[in-house]
């Protein structure tokens, strides 16, 4: 699937990822890249971690403003979803250990889709993808399909694939009652993850929200959307490489009609996954006033104790 070209250059990205997850670049590498980029706000919203948050902050060495956060997967009627949490406490175990459980749920399912690559003949090994990828790093997903077509190079099974395109290889090998299928691990709902969020200190945004608004009207999106503001979310992201120019007014509307912040970030993971986001700082569409947004989440955060705080 690929998402909207990002053109124009913005300086707040809430919206960034290393290879701490997905993303292609370390942390210094990408903070070099906001730092090139004239950025003066950016987040790293690695998926379910902050492992890379010092070292980027460290990196960064005080030229731009960096927000703590992550991008925590979870289930929303029945689907996917992510939500960004911004200005959480990267020092909160709690937070760590609840974010911890959906990564390491995430990284057991590619460790039994190997093995289940190797019943079906294909001689791919966890020890292959730990040296490829890392051992603790849930990463792209076409970086395990490429290194299944690696592993079974000569197998006429697999002849026909090829590492630009793997939407086909995935019908045919991965989806239910195919031989690669394995069922995915419960993710937590969106409420409870809000709640997360919020006991950390921080501010959760719903990201890249059009695909469940597409076709709604605004009446119909603040219905849809009404029991998560009141769950405790404060904004959606509105400016994004996922959304396009219509999307984006769309929910500039909604966020309007709701009383929620309107973020904007690029999901810059590396010009090689997100070609269509070629760098940091980048969007289809700006918001008037980017650093306004920062005012607007920072003024949602919640109040915590000495106690929630860990003093």
């Amino acid at each position: 699937m690929r998402g909207a070209s990002a053109t124009l250059a913005t300086p707040v990205d809430l919206h960034l990822h290393t290879r701490h997850s997905d993303g292609d670049e370390a942390p210094a590498e990408l903070a070099r890249r906001c730092v090139d980029a004239g950025l003066r706000v950016a987040a790293v919203t690695d998926h379910n971690t902050v492992a890379g948050l010092a070292a980027f902050e460290q990196a960064v060495g005080g030229r731009l403003t960096v927000i703590p956060a992550c991008e925590v997967t979870a289930t929303w009627r029945g689907e996917e979803t992510h939500c960004l949490a911004y200005f959480v406490d990267p020092h909160d175990l709690r937070f760590q250990e609840r974010i911890g459980g959906v990564h390491d749920a995430e990284l057991g399912w590619w460790r039994t889709w190997t093995d289940r690559a190797q019943a079906i003949g294909v001689p791919l090994t966890w020890d292959d993808v730990v040296r490829h990828l890392g051992g603790h790093r849930v990463a792209y997903v076409g970086d395990y399909l490429a290194l299944l077509l690696e592993a079974a190079h000569g197998d006429r099974r697999f002849a026909d694939y090829t590492t630009e395109e793997y939407g086909r290889l995935v019908a045919d090998w991965c989806r239910p009652g195919r031989p690669l299928h394995v069922e995915h691990p419960e993710k937590p709902e969106v409420v409870d993850v809000l709640s997360w969020i919020e006991e950390a200190g921080g501010v959760a945004v719903l990201a890249h929200p059009s695909t469940f608004v597409t076709g709604l009207d605004g009446s119909e999106c603040v219905e849809l959307l009404e029991p998560l503001r009141e769950a405790g979310l404060a904004g959606l992201e509105v400016w994004t490489s996922w959304h396009t120019p219509a999307d984006s007014a769309h929910l500039a509307e909604v966020c309007d009609m709701l009383g929620l912040v309107a973020t904007a970030g690029s999901d810059y993971h590396g010009v090689r996954v997100k070609p269509w986001a070629p760098r940091p700082g980048l969007l289809p569409v700006l918001p008037a006033d980017p650093l306004a947004v920062i005012d607007a989440l920072h003024d949602r955060r919640p109040v915590r104790t000495s106690t929630e705080a860990g003093l």
